[in-house]
């Protein structure tokens, strides 16, 4: 048999396509999304990510949605048992039908016992980040699904948003090391910092895990902390199986009501900052607590005047901070969070007394302007050794930063209590301590 060389180039194009996501499963996201990865017609696509080193045969973006699928699938399995095969939308609705059960049977349970639930939650979040009392305020309620506006939601303007988008793209090779204008890099890091931001808030999802049984003393219930896993994991499923137009719908793009599960803002004009979270269930709670903590720290990468002084960042807000780009923040985020933190010093990841330097190394990362964050993140990403060797240096700054800050603290404490000692300390006993020394105060002492 022989072929054509159109028909050769046919097949290698048709074999490349099947390439692009690696599945260890039958399983298969909604051929919508893989179409969008493979053009890399994402709201990625403004930020300079690395190569794969197997391009064109595939993208970072189909990269970062391999790891991140295979993960979601595991999940699905690990928690309904079900193993039926998902192509797109196909074999979804039982398992749909599983969560909507399952998220019954929580909001049954949860019910008589919100009050501690938020506690709890609080409690978590507060010791899983390095959080010491003080630090930020945190309003947190669990509430039923109706319960959360979505009236102050950012929305894609309904035409000419791609096309715009396009034209805002940014290349790292023509455009970071030229004049660009500030706009497009602010929009690129912002994006990036959404997603990561989505990223470390997702494992929020599953941290009932480390509270369990505290999760069953206060409900008595045996069953609560696997419906959390059925409900959570066939959720992260639906972000995949189902196209960005029914996702849409589903969170209010349509008719019908919005399905939104937590919502959650920043309240700066408090002392310490008020973290506000609203969720329908205890790990969406976690979820959105998290999520207000680094949006939090994010604020500090805001752009800044030449005074110091933080610019209007509404045009940002408004353009990257819309509830379809969050969609493919939380289908790609979480694989972004999980690079970021494996260029983390392993001890910041299982010394609990060292969680809050994750934090700071977010805080330090994000306040680099545009340019630079940009950069960077590509080298941290991509797993290069300058990623590591940045992170190294950055991680040993904080440690001197915290041990200096440290050292100036306990000097402080110790110069205030010798002064307190010494205030009342009675002359004449010093006198006397003196005269044992054959010691004279000077005349008029």
């Amino acid at each position: 048999m022989s072929f054509t060389k159109k028909k050769l180039l046919y097949l290698i194009k048709e074999n490349l396509k099947e390439m692009a996501m690696d599945f260890d499963t039958q399983d298969r996201p909604d051929q919508g999304l893989q179409d969008k990865l493979s053009q890399g017609d994402t709201p990625l696509k403004k930020v300079p990510l690395p190569n794969t080193g197997d391009e064109p045969n595939k993208n970072f973006q189909e990269l970062l949605a391999s790891e991140r699928y295979k993960e979601v699938v595991q999940r699905v399995r690990q928690y309904t048992g079900d193993n039926t095969t998902l192509s797109g939308s196909q074999g979804i609705m039982p398992l749909a039908q599983t969560m909507m059960n399952a998220h019954n049977q929580i909001v049954r349970t949860e019910s008589q016992y919100r009050e501690q639930l938020e506690s709890l939650a609080i409690e978590l979040v507060m010791k899983e980040m390095g959080l010491e009392e003080g630090d930020i305020q945190f309003d947190a309620k669990i509430i039923g699904v109706g319960e959360i506006s979505t009236d102050d939601f950012n929305r894609e303007p309904e035409q000419g948003g791609e096309e715009q988008e396009s034209q805002q793209e940014v290349s790292i090779e023509q455009d970071l090391f030229n004049e660009l204008e500030t706009l497009s890099l602010e929009k690129a890091k912002r994006r990036l910092v959404n997603a990561m931001i989505q990223g470390a808030s997702k494992k929020g999802h599953y941290m009932y895990h480390y509270v369990a049984e505290k999760i069953r003393q206060i409900t008595g219930s045996e069953n609560l902390v696997n419906q959390y896993g059925v409900l959570m994991s066939i959720n992260d499923s639906l972000y995949w199986q189902l196209s960005d137009e029914t996702m849409q719908m589903m969170m209010g793009g349509g008719e019908g009501e919005p399905q939104i599960g937590g919502k959650e803002s920043v309240d700066r004009e408090t002392d310490p900052p008020t973290i506000v979270a609203r969720g329908v269930n205890f790990p969406i709670l976690v979820h959105e607590l998290i999520k207000g903590v680094m949006e939090l720290l994010a604020i500090q990468g805001r752009p800044k005047d030449e005074e110091g002084n933080e610019e209007d960042f509404t045009d940002i807000e408004d353009s990257e901070d819309t509830l379809e780009k969050e969609m493919w923040d939380l289908r790609l985020g979480p694989a972004i969070w999980e690079r970021v933190r494996r260029q983390f010093p392993e001890e910041v990841l299982v010394d609990e007394e060292k969680y809050k330097i994750q934090l700071l190394l977010f805080s330090h990362i994000i306040q680099k302007p545009a340019k630079e964050f940009l950069i960077l993140m590509k080298e941290i990403l991509s797993g290069s050794q300058n990623g590591k060797n940045l992170m190294g240096l950055l991680y040993r700054a904080i440690e001197q930063e915290i041990q200096d800050y440290d050292y100036t603290e306990t000097m402080n404490k110790f110069d205030d209590e010798l002064n307190n000692i010494s205030d009342e300390t009675d002359d004449d006993d010093f006198d006397d301590f003196l005269s044992g020394l054959n010691i004279r105060r000077p005349d008029g002492e």
